[in-house]
């Protein structure tokens, strides 16, 4: 017996000391078949040594997955973690599983200490992801939460409120997970054509006959409570803006092109009405920055698109005219990130646009950016952390999303009920301990 044993340990020894990277899984069912603990022990141990060799073998995808798993979440992997990621993937390819089998690989990979760059890369040009829908969205959802957790609070705390006229209920964009669901339950008394924005903790809804709606958006026991009519007629789609405290309509929404500005205090729940514009417009779009109100395209009197830019300051009923944009535009998406102003699709008349241009408030100078991947009559467009979200409305909601530092757009593919109905959305921050919801 004793004879045996010593012979089983030298074999133990041989198949141990003579295990290279293309005998790996031979020499690993032997020990398993045969119960020779040490050759699977050692084993195990050559696998954390030369893993990234190994994965390249055939018979990398019959290993079993907590087999990996566990070295991984051990440490013992002498690996950073791009190559984490490439081995988990290696796995998932050769054994031919669903992405989620990959989700607890994910789990264990710091993707906060990856490249953006190199990340993006991966997701763009690795054949397994670009086939299968699924594992893209379950790694982009990965990418994003370690993305926005990296950044400030306060970008994490951001929703896209959406206006739902069919189920006449709030609905909320969450761009961490990228899913709509329910966010209040105060039913929508108004109809469309509106205008919407948000201004401290209170969601603002402007009306063609000059009805105004708000709703504290913190409180879920709030209803929406009816305000101060606007003074004059915008027509529908009235142009709103929150600049300096207060919310400012400028011109009107088509047909109605008009020189009217009125501001509205909340404080007092009062509208006041301005100095006029010095030309008619509608359906203008409008960005606030530096205590000023930048004014891009619209329509003029016989309904033409412009392609008009200037700039009004309220504190002192200024309006100066600034380089025109390169193309007639009206009803474009606009945003301001770091004294840029970005216009993003609109209206020339003739067809939706899908161009997106960059004005440099300190430069004074246009320049053209990626165009999107889908053309836009009407967007909205907001900046969480370093994306820029345009919220189109064509009969349902559809989503784009632009990087900043790559400059490149992507469809947001929704998770979550996308069936929204209506026209209309807002940015709030809410912050989730203050939420009652």
């Amino acid at each position: 017996m004793m004879q045996l044993e010593g012979v089983m340990q030298a074999l133990s020894n041989i198949l141990a000391e003579s295990n290279t990277v293309e005998n790996y899984f031979s020499t690993r069912n032997v020990g398993d078949i045969y119960g020779l603990a040490d050759v699977s022990s050692r084993c195990r141990i050559f696998l954390g040594e030369h893993n990234m060799e190994i994965a390249n073998q055939d018979g990398f995808g019959a290993l079993e997955k907590y087999d990996l798993l566990s070295l991984m979440k051990s440490g013992k992997l002498k690996l950073c973690e791009e190559e984490k990621l490439m081995l988990s993937l290696k796995w998932i390819d050769k054994c031919q599983s669903n992405s989620e089998c990959l989700q607890e690989y994910l789990e264990v990979i710091k993707f906060d200490q990856i490249s953006p760059v190199y990340l993006q890369g991966v997701l763009e040009t690795h054949p397994r992801i670009s086939n299968d829908f699924e594992l893209y969205k379950l790694i982009n959802r990965h990418i994003r939460k370690a993305s926005v957790e990296a950044k400030e609070e306060s970008d994490s705390d951001k929703l896209i409120i959406l206006l739902d006229l069919g189920r006449k209920r709030l609905r909320s964009f969450n761009p961490i997970t990228e899913e709509v669901e329910k966010f209040h339950d105060a039913k929508i008394k108004f109809s469309s054509p509106f205008t919407a924005t948000s201004l401290d903790s209170y969601i603002y809804v402007v009306c063609e006959k000059k009805s105004v709606y708000r709703l504290n958006f913190l409180d879920k026991y709030s209803k929406w409570e009816k305000m101060d009519s606007m003074i004059c007629n915008h027509g529908i789609f009235p142009r709103l803006i929150c600049a300096t405290g207060s919310i400012f309509v400028i011109g009107g929404g088509y047909p109605t092109a008009t020189t009217d500005v009125e501001r509205f205090d909340p404080s007092v729940n009062r509208w006041i009405q301005l100095e006029n514009k010095p030309s008619a417009i509608c359906d203008t779009s409008l960005i606030s920055l530096d205590d000023s109100i930048y004014c891009v395209g619209g329509g003029g009197q016989d309904g033409a698109q412009v392609s008009a830019f200037c700039k009004y300051t309220p504190s002192s009923s200024e309006w100066v005219d600034l380089e025109q944009i390169k193309y007639p535009v009206a009803r474009c998406g606009v945003v301001a990130v770091d004294r840029k102003i970005f216009v993003i699709g609109g209206w020339n008349r003739r067809a939706s646009l899908n161009n997106m241009e960059c004005y440099d408030v300190t430069s004074a100078q246009w320049s053209s950016l990626s165009s999107m991947n889908s053309y836009c009559c009407w967007p909205s467009a907001y900046q969480i952390g370093n994306w820029i979200y345009a919220v189109d409305w064509n009969g349902y909601v559809r989503i784009e999303k632009y990087d900043l530092s790559h400059k490149k757009w992507y469809n947001v593919e929704l998770n979550g009920d996308q069936s929204i109905l209506g026209f209309g959305s807002a940015i709030v921050w809410v912050k989730s301990q203050r939420m009652s919801r």
